[in-house]
This record gives C-alpha cells, sequence and structure tokens, in this order.
C-alpha cells in the first residue's frame, strides 16, 4: 500500500510538470505540508520527492525546500543536444585565436565580463593575507620544495577520496588544474603519440595537446552521460592510444556526468589496453545532489589513473594552485615540475592552508554549491525566455557551464564576432574540436549571477541571432 501512495504522488506530479502547470523554478510544498494537505505520511512525501528527484524532474536547495528543475527545451523527450559518431584520424591540433580574446577578456564564463560581479570570499582574503604578513626570510630569498608546502598537501590528501588513505608525499603542488594537466602529459607521452579525448572537451586540453606535439583522437560525448565507451572500443581497434583525458563529473562545455557503472567500465577497458587516464576533476566538489560523485580515481588500485585539479573553480581562479596525483610517475611529474615552473608560492600555499584548516573550504563550498543550483535553474529559464532560436540545451546537475543548440546553419564563430562588437563575450562551439566541429553550438555559464544586465545581454543575443539567420534566409 506504501507503494502505491508513494507512486501516486509522483504521478502526479509528474503529470504536472509535464503539462507546464509546475513550471521550472516553481517551489513545491514542504514535506509538513504536503503530508498535512495529501493525507499521506511524512515518509511516503520523502519517498515521492526522493524518486521525483532521481527522474531529474525537481531538485532539493538547502533549508529552502524542493523546486521544479529546469528541464531540457523544445524537445518532448527531454532530450540533451545530440552529437554525432566520431570516425575520423587523429588530428594534429591547432590553437585557436578566439581562445586568446576570451582569456584575455577575463570571460571565460561570463558573458559580460567585469559587470555586477558577486562578493568576493572575505575569508579567503583574510588567510592569504595573514599568510603573506607572516611571510619569512627563508620564503622571500627561497625556493618552496618541488611538491609543494607540506601543510598544503596534507589538506588536499586528506580530502580527496581514494582507494585507500592518501599520504601527502603522493600529492604534488602545482599552477593550476592546466599545469596539471600538462604535467601528466608530459609524463606519460611523447611528440607524435596519440591522445583520446572527449567531443565536445575541454579547450585547454587541446591546446596543450597541440603544443606538445600530439594527435589527437575525437570520442563521441554524452551531454547527460559523458564519454561514448563504444566509440572508445572502436578507437582502441584502430589506433595505438597512450593516454585519454577525459572529465567524468560535470565536463565542460556539456555539464556531462559519466554514471558510476560507465565510470568503472572505462577503467577496466583502459587498463586492459595500456592507455594512462588522466582525469581532469576540477569540477567535482561543485555537485548539486546530497553527495559528490565518485572519481575514477577512486575506483583504480592499479595506479594507471594520475588525478588533476585545482582550487580554481571552487575557490578562486586567481589563486593558480592546483595538484596532480602522479602515481608511479611522481618522480617523472616532480622533475618536470622543477622544469617547467621551478617552484610554487610558498605564500599563497600557507594561505589556503590556512583557510582549510579553519575550515572555510567546506563553509565556502556548502554556500558556493547551493549558489550555483540556483543559478543553473535561473539561467536556463532565461535562455528559454529570451533565447528561443535556441534549440535545446544540457542539463548538468554540477559544474558551471550548459551545451547549447543553435540552428543547423548558425555559425559561432560569426555570432562571436558579432555579440563581441556589443561586449558579450561568446565561447563557440569550435573551440571544443580539434576538427573545429560543433559550429551551431554555444557553451554558456551559470557561473555569474543572472542580473538584469546579462538578462539584456541574452535578449541581445537574440537579436544577434534573429539577423544572422535573417541574412541566411531562414
Amino acid at each position: 500500500m506504501s507503494h502505491y501512495r508513494y507512486q501516486t504522488l509522483v504521478s502526479e506530479f509528474s503529470h504536472e510538470i509535464a503539462q507546464g502547470r509546475l513550471p521550472p523554478g516553481e517551489r513545491l510544498p514542504s514535506i509538513r505540508d504536503l503530508a498535512k494537505t495529501s493525507g499521506f505520511s511524512k515518509t511516503t512525501v520523502i519517498t515521492a520527492y526522493s524518486r521525483l528527484e532521481s527522474m531529474g524532474l525537481i531538485e532539493s536547495h538547502p533549508k529552502s525546500g524542493f523546486f521544479v528543475r529546469a528541464q531540457p527545451f523544445h524537445s518532448p523527450s527531454r532530450r540533451a543536444p545530440s552529437n554525432s559518431p566520431l570516425h575520423t584520424e587523429p588530428a594534429v591540433v591547432s590553437i585557436n585565436q578566439v581562445i586568446l580574446d576570451i582569456m584575455e577578456q577575463a570571460a571565460s564564463f561570463d558573458l559580460l565580463p567585469g559587470i555586477e560581479q558577486r562578493a568576493g570570499n572575505i575569508e579567503l582574503r583574510r588567510c592569504l593575507s595573514r599568510a603573506q604578513r607572516s611571510q619569512g626570510l627563508l620564503e622571500q630569498h627561497y625556493y618552496d620544495e618541488p611538491q609543494g608546502l607540506l601543510a598544503l598537501r596534507e589538506q588536499i590528501a586528506s580530502r580527496t577520496p581514494a582507494p585507500q588513505p592518501l599520504k601527502a608525499d603522493e600529492v604534488v603542488i602545482t599552477h593550476g588544474c592546466q599545469h596539471a594537466l600538462l604535467l601528466a602529459l608530459m609524463a606519460t607521452t611523447q611528440a607524435g603519440d596519440i591522445v583520446a579525448i572527449e567531443s565536445p572537451g575541454f579547450y585547454g586540453a587541446i591546446q596543450l595537446l597541440d603544443t606538445l606535439g600530439l594527435r589527437a583522437i575525437e570520442l563521441a560525448s554524452s551531454p547527460d552521460t559523458g564519454l561514448d565507451l563504444a566509440a572508445l572500443e572502436t578507437a582502441i581497434k584502430q589506433w595505438p592510444i597512450k593516454s585519454l583525458i577525459t572529465t567524468p563529473n560535470f565536463a565542460t562545455p556539456t555539464g556531462a556526468m559519466m554514471p558510476e557503472a560507465a565510470k568503472r567500465n572505462l577503467l577496466t577497458l583502459c587498463i586492459s589496453h595500456g592507455i594512462t587516464i588522466i582525469e581532469d576533476d576540477v569540477y567535482s566538489e561543485l555537485y548539486f545532489g546530497p553527495n559528490r560523485p565518485r572519481s575514477l580515481f577512486t575506483y583504480d588500485t592499479t595506479g594507471n589513473v594520475i588525478l588533476c585539479s585545482s582550487f580554481s573553480k571552487a575557490l578562486s581562479r586567481d589563486l593558480r594552485i592546483g595538484w596532480i596525483l602522479p602515481g608511479r610517475h611522481l618522480q617523472r611529474v616532480k622533475q618536470l615540475k622543477v622544469v617547467t615552473s621551478i617552484a610554487s608560492s610558498t605564500t599563497t600555499q600557507r594561505g589556503i592552508s590556512l583557510y582549510m584548516a579553519q575550515g572555510g573550504c567546506d563553509r565556502h563550498l556548502k554556500k558556493r554549491r547551493s549558489e550555483l543550483q540556483r543559478q543553473a535553474t535561473q539561467w536556463l529559464n532565461a535562455v528559454r525566455e529570451h533565447v528561443p532560436s535556441i534549440r535545446s540545451c544540457s542539463n548538468p546537475r554540477g559544474g558551471l557551464a550548459f551545451w547549447a543548440e543553435l540552428p543547423p546553419r548558425l555559425d559561432s564563430l560569426d555570432l562571436y564576432s558579432s555579440a563581441r562588437k556589443r561586449g558579450i563575450i561568446l565561447t563557440p562551439g569550435p573551440l571544443f574540436s580539434p576538427h573545429k566541429r560543433y559550429r551551431n553550438y554555444l557553451r554558456l555559464s551559470f557561473s555569474e549571477p543572472l542580473t538584469e544586465k546579462r538578462r539584456q545581454a541574452l535578449c541581445q543575443l537574440q537579436e544577434i541571432i534573429s539577423a544572422q539567420s535573417g541574412a541566411r534566409g531562414e
């Protein structure tokens, strides 16, 4: 009977959401209120809400309740943007000047850089200032040890999920996640080697492959579930793949998250074929649900996964402090760090370590996750309202970005140029592919608050799309 009762609530709410009578962002009755008005027990209501959340129809906001979750739009099946299977030869990658322009505008995750920024992290700034004030003579005149400050490595080791407890000696501090990826590639590949990457995939990784003279093989990736294992199996049969770069949790640009079973299968497949996995785990702490998703690293007991991450996305992009867990490549990575950067800032590391020891990192992340979850819903709803030309969007459950599909004949590089003249910075789809695919796609971000000026920027984006569609006779 209990099963029937909770299923009744699930069916009723599912129908209301599907019919649009409960729009995205709508707050649902509290557990207590719904139990009172429906006559069901609190246990039944909790079970129903849990089921609706697992179906992706609603989401919980800490201390605020349950809300209807924004759904991918312009599609009765609630699909995310689809990507065609990729069966191509490895590409020699070329760096796109658009990336440099985006970075010069400090706009990798913002439509309107420098406009109406959110409040800073005061507690973090205080810890960094305290570390600066206490800087001693040795820190001013001597380099930090190659692996980085011991106190910070201990903090990172203690909070990183792993198959067995990590030791500080297994961690190497880097200048951000990009530097960690560079060290991982340098330690495991040589010029001319083939590296598999997700497609669409992180443009920073694509730039690294270009710089190191590596060849990239693109693997199809779902905006919902990430890397396509069948595509990897096909590629393995055709090419001698040396390494794989992947972001299983909330990959940019799509926000995709691999199911846990797929993560385990991916690890098994790569181990059996001698393919080193370089895992970009920079977004994993920006999850929306109750639990942090597991990394590939947590399943690996063989040392086949090199984990790379940083504080850039979770705390501050200005810190430029990251880390790498290189496993059996530890000595090589230490040597490469000295070659590529000599050392890291001891003062910055000490400030971050102090911040973490005081619990500041956990407090900030709890607040930031709630903030991002709310902003993701707001941005998806705003895109639905103000940019009707966008055909569909991915619907991430964490991270900072979602993947937007434009009409087939539109070129997001052309949109970039037109929007740039209005002070709007877009991130075109071709940046996420060595073969410059995805011309009718954009990466959009919910990293910043949806202010009125950013709403206006979305309206201007629709004007630009309409003008280009009209010029093409669409």
